[in-house]
């Protein structure tokens, strides 16, 4: 494998972007860039031997800075939802800014996503690396988080460590949209889907997770076994309509089973395999990505794209039922999420 470094773009504020191109044994690649740790592209082989580009983004740092729709963003410190945009945590009550409805989505909407990585390069990976202060969207404590990437044998490795001298409720993810026939070439509807989990959490009219998980049985989130993401969304199934007509809902993932998702493209032969240490998952079908340019010139839909976030429980800090999602003052807390594709 090989990586190499390239200029991106420059911010405002005159601070280069740089991006990385992972290469691997067989020519496929990966790149990431320092704005918001951010996936650009993912250049793959489909059944045919041929190369396609299946991560949906854009050609500048210019559109990135515009983006609200979080195109490959490594995201934190809180991804998803957080009620009402508050928590109380050793007796303290925490205000983070709303910016999705009555909720505070992805950490507020300065977060993570909007921000330059530092970086530093290593003989087979990259470690992205950014410190959040004090109460830096509304949360306590100075906090660092590590994404240390590598891209071997078609598998794109996102290691996270993060720490906080203060104990924080901290929730990591990748945001990247994935279309397996190739971006920019139609929906996602015919790709076929297994995610491993028994239990999702039903979600409110602002499409926050609400406890306790919930059976997939008789219901269009059962993903146990493959079929079409889009007999689900043309169920007519009220879950459904109300999250903007497609799915973004939370799964809890079984324990132990490798991997937790498993997504094949209908027209490319093109297998997903995405794997985690992290409890949870939520399954975005791009419901509300609208009209958009891309990159090399295409647009995109809603449905063109899909997110399987793995994560922590969304607003797991007001949800007692929900497992612990505080990192403790002192105690880094390792995880990783893993995308790793084949023909």
């Amino acid at each position: 494998m090989s990586v190499h470094k390239s200029l991106f773009g420059t911010m405002p504020d005159g601070k280069n972007v740089y991006n990385y191109t992972f290469i691997d044994e067989k020519g496929q690649s990966a790149v990431v860039t320092e704005y918001a740790c951010a996936i650009v592209q993912l250049n793959v082989l489909d059944k045919d031997g041929n190369i396609r580009d299946v991560a949906l983004g854009y050609d500048t740092l210019a559109e990135y800075l515009a983006d609200t729709r979080n195109f490959g963003a490594t995201v934190g410190r809180y991804a998803n939802r957080i009620a009402n945009g508050r928590f109380t945590l050793n007796g303290v009550t925490y205000h983070l800014p709303v910016n999705n409805g009555p909720n505070t989505l992805h950490g507020g909407p300065q977060s993570f996503r909007k921000r330059v990585f530092e970086s530093e390069t290593h003989d087979d990976s990259v470690t992205f690396t950014i410190n959040s202060p004090d109460l830096d969207c509304g949360f306590p404590g100075n906090f660092t988080l590590n994404v240390t990437v590598t891209f071997i044998d078609g598998a794109l490795r996102m290691a996270c460590e993060y720490s906080c001298d203060k104990d924080c409720p901290a929730n990591i993810t990748n945001h990247n949209y994935f279309n397996l026939n190739g971006h920019g070439r139609g929906n996602i509807l015919n790709h076929s889907l297994v995610i491993h989990a028994d239990k999702y959490c039903k979600a409110d009219d602002h499409i926050l997770a609400l406890a306790p998980t919930v059976s997939v049985e008789g219901t269009p989130f059962d993903f146990r076994v493959h079929h079409k993401i889009g007999t689900g969304i043309l169920s007519n199934n009220d879950e459904i309509i109300h999250a903007n007509g497609g799915y973004d809902h939370c799964f809890e993932l079984t324990d132990n089973k490798t991997p937790a998702a498993i997504v094949k493209g209908d027209e490319s032969g093109i297998t997903l395999n995405v794997s985690t240490d992290m409890p949870a998952i939520q399954f975005y079908t791009g419901n509300s990505i609208g009209h958009c340019r891309g990159k090399n010139g295409a647009f995109y839909n809603n449905y063109d794209g899909f997110a399987l976030e793995c994560q922590q429980f969304p607003n797991a800090i007001n949800e007692p039922s929900f497992p612990d999602c505080v990192v403790r003052a002192g105690q880094p807390i390792k995880v990783f999420i893993e995308y790793k594709f084949s023909c």
